[in-house]
């Protein structure tokens, strides 16, 4: 039995063993993942002394944002690693695509910030040619990784390997494909517009805890959130089914895709018809 499996075995990790099995599983994400927490408290400092805001709330919410939400994103690639194929994982366009998902995400955020320390906006900003290039570019680089996120589900649910449940890498691919056709279609709508509020006030201010969502209005962003997460969801779901029913688990699966994709669709519905998901 590998140690990947031997390790999700166990019923409890210290921070450390958790923190030390994603560089074993994927360095180079796991790489990303410690920059983005590194930049994460730069940004919260900027939070305590800089007062300045934009659309209402403190400019640097966003980058704070931003950095925690790369953060996940690579480090459940990171965790998932090891369910792919050892050719699979060695193969050039895989490698390249490792390189090409943590290229785009520090260049977004590297750009993100430089607009949080001006007081401005990095996305909707169409305020100079300049600002309105680097936003398509932006939107560009995303959409790429949203590609290779899907295809990097492909693989899993093609992976063979021994000493793995088949069941969780199918639910993996199926959360990957998910997660980056609902959360990349979504997000295509979002940047289409003018600003992520459907009615209600158009700035952050009194949104919702944690998150910033609207509760004036519809908000965009809450569809956008909840279809990227399928990418967490359905594989946690699928390794729970098949701990209870071990390979007759698969149509849990795909109930699970099913309910996400449903919800998503349910709130992006609400946000299009200007109704917040928790009014004030």
């Amino acid at each position: 039995m590998n140690t990947f499996n031997s390790v999700e075995r166990r019923s409890r990790l210290s921070a450390v063993e958790i923190v030390a099995e994603v560089y074993r599983r994927q360095p180079i994400f796991a790489n990303v993942a410690a920059l983005m927490l590194a930049l994460m408290v730069v940004s919260f400092a900027g939070l305590l002394v800089d007062t300045r805001t934009f659309n209402g709330i403190n400019v640097w919410i966003k980058p704070l944002k931003f950095e925690s939400s790369i953060a996940i994103y690579v480090v459940t690639l990171a965790w998932f690693w090891p369910y792919l194929d050892q050719s699979q994982r060695s193969s050039r366009a895989v490698r390249l695509a490792v390189w090409w998902i943590s290229a785009i995400f520090l260049l977004e955020m590297s750009y993100i910030l430089f607009r949080a320390a001006r007081a401005e906006g990095s996305h909707f900003n169409n305020s100079t040619v300049i600002a309105e290039v680097a936003y398509a570019v932006m939107g560009i680089g995303i959409l790429s990784i949203v590609a290779f996120t899907a295809w990097l589900g492909w693989l899993f649910i093609r992976a063979n390997s021994s000493g793995t449940s088949p069941i969780l890498r199918f639910a993996i691919g199926i959360g990957l494909i998910a997660g980056a056709v609902l959360g990349g279609l979504t997000g295509m709508h979002m940047s289409a517009q003018p600003g992520h509020w459907v009615g209600g006030v158009a700035n952050d201010v009194n949104g919702l805890p944690l998150f910033g969502w609207s509760r004036t209005g519809g908000d965009l962003r809450v569809a956008h959130f909840v279809g990227l997460h399928a990418m967490q969801g359905i594989p946690v779901v699928g390794w729970l089914a098949s701990h209870a029913l071990g390979e007759k688990a698969k149509p849990i699966v795909w109930v699970a895709l099913v309910l996400w994709a449903a919800v998503t669709l349910s709130v992006f519905v609400q946000a299009t018809a200007g109704r917040a998901l928790f009014p004030l």
